[in-house]
This record gives C-alpha cells, structure tokens and sequence, in this order.
C-alpha cells in the first residue's frame, strides 16, 4: 500500500495521540492499584492498632511505713525504714555523714525488721549497721542485714551459712543482739519428734566475729 505524503502527516499524529492516552491509560491503573493497596494498609494497620489484648491489673504496692528507727554512731546519722505490710517489705537505709552526700541503700527483704543496731564488731573506727529480720512464716527465720561505712565508702557484710550439723536441730525463731563487740545469734533446738510450737530442746548461742574483709566468723557455739 502506498501512502501520499498528506495520509502520512495524518497517520503519525494519530498514532501519537493513541499511544499517549494509551500511556495515560497504564498510569491511571497504577495509581489507582497503589492507593488502593495504601487504603488496605492503613485499614490492616489500625485493625492492629486497635485490636490490643487487655491490660493485666498490676498488684498495688503498699507505701505504708511498717518500721522505722533513727540511730547514731561513729560521726553518722542513719535512718532505716521499711515499707509494706505483706510479707515482701522494701527496706530504705538513708545514712547522712558530713561534709557529704547522704547515701540511700535499698533491700528487697522477706519478712519484718525487729531490731538496727550501730556496733564496731572489728573495732576498726567505722561504724556498722546491723538490721535484724525476721522471716514469714512459722519458722520465722532470722537473717541480718550488715553494712560498714567510712566517709567516701561502705561494704556490705557477709555472714555464714548454718553448718549441716546446727541444720539437723534447727527450725528458725533466731534472736540477734550485740554484746562487747560480738553478734549474738540464739535460737532454739528442736528434737525429732517436736511440734513447730513446743520446742524441747534448750537452746543453742551462736557468737560471730567481724574481720577487716567483713566477713562474720563463727568464733563458738554454746
């Protein structure tokens, strides 16, 4: 076929209009599929957003001083509280010192405090803090809290584990008192056939020595 020079002016506008709405066409779809898949995105997402699991009520926290003692010794001043009524308490030492910043230390104890005592068990020159607790429960297992301060630093005391022999007759209601340098720990024996109530035993006095590494030391038992 031949085509004049006039059909063909004619022809190549034609084509040219037909593939450019033909391109008009192709990114009309596309728009349209992108903001069609951007809807069903933002509806996915606040179908997320919304559809959240229920919060889990948090056990409330009692803030009520259940023990609190202000003690004095060694040119410091310190302030032992515990908060709580349950058997999991908070307890707060603040010790103030001069010429520096008050030091805060807080435990996370089991049962309640009977007793703080400020001691020089290694007469060293720095005072220790002694905090006495008492366990839940019907054993009421005595454990001790101990710290030694200077003036930039304290530590924090350690005392031993009951050995398996004091184990075998032992059922907690520990007692714990400082007399001329030394803890005291008394607590009472139990024989094999002895309610938790009644025990029939005597009793049996523990007496620890604290050395420069604070490290309490059985020195003998009565």
């Amino acid at each position: 076929m031949h085509l004049s020079q006039n059909h063909l002016y004619l022809f190549v506008p034609n084509m040219l209009h037909r593939f450019i709405l033909a391109s008009l066409l192709v990114c009309a779809c596309c728009l349209t599929a992108c903001n069609s898949d951007s809807e069903t995105q933002a509806v996915t997402q606040e179908t997320a957003d919304t559809t959240q699991l229920p919060e889990t009520p948090q056990p409330e926290v009692s803030n009520e001083v259940s023990y609190e003692e202000r003690l004095q010794g060694g040119g410091m001043r310190f302030d032992v509280r515990t908060t709580g009524l349950g058997s999991q308490r908070s307890l707060a030492i603040i010790v103030e010192r001069d010429e520096q910043l008050p030091v805060r230390i807080d435990e996370a104890i089991e049962g309640t405090v009977t007793k703080s005592v400020v001691a020089d068990l290694n007469d060293n020159k720095k005072p220790e803090l002694l905090v006495f607790v008492s366990g839940s429960g019907s054993g009421s297992y005595g454990k001790v809290y101990g710290y030694e301060f200077e003036r930039e630093y304290w530590g924090e005391l350690t005392i031993p584990e009951l050995s398996p022999e004091l184990q075998k007759d032992y059922m907690g209601h520990d007692e714990f008192k400082v007399v001329n340098d030394r803890l005291i720990r008394t607590f009472p024996i139990y024989l094999e056939t002895d309610p938790n109530c009644c025990p029939t035993g005597g009793t049996r006095t523990i007496t620890y020595t604290l050395n420069n590494a604070l490290n309490l030391a059985v020195e003998k038992v009565e």
